[in-house]
């Protein structure tokens, strides 16, 4: 990865109602060129990698409360040993899948993030073509 992306891996708990702990390995990237979204890469046994885009925005809301509406939610918990997650929840037409993070995993790629491009400027790095153009799938 270069100066300008960050690449965070980590594993995810899969909260599901069968028995005993399954994980999901994960990893989040974000880039300056596309300031405003976080991909969240997981790696599946049954297929390639499947990736989520989402806003950074709401990530960074589910530290506190509840964030998100429709495909994605996020939102702070505690898991069974008591130690503050992340939970997000994922739906699709294939599937709904709710996955637990460590909150201060999230944190510290959060931090990293906006190490990289503070809060509040995200706008200036958007350039307008590259925007309409993926819109309008102008390439």
């Amino acid at each position: 990865m270069s100066a300008s992306t960050i690449s965070y891996p980590l594993a995810l708990r899969l909260l599901d109602d069968g028995d005993g702990e399954r994980y999901i390995q994960a990893e989040l990237r974000y880039s300056a060129t596309d300031p405003l979204a976080v991909t969240a890469v997981f790696d599946t046994t049954a297929r390639e990698p499947v990736p989520w885009v989402f806003a950074r925005d709401l990530l960074s809301a589910g530290l506190d409360d509840a964030s998100g509406q429709g495909d994605i939610n996020v939102w702070p918990a505690m898991d069974q040993h008591g130690t503050p997650t992340v939970r997000l929840r994922l739906r699709s037409p294939d599937g709904d899948a709710v996955l637990e993070a460590p909150a201060t995993a999230v944190e510290d790629f959060l931090i990293q993030t906006w190490a990289l491009v503070p809060t509040g400027i995200e706008g200036r790095l958007l350039s307008i073509d590259a925007v309409l153009d993926s819109l309008l799938d102008r390439t």
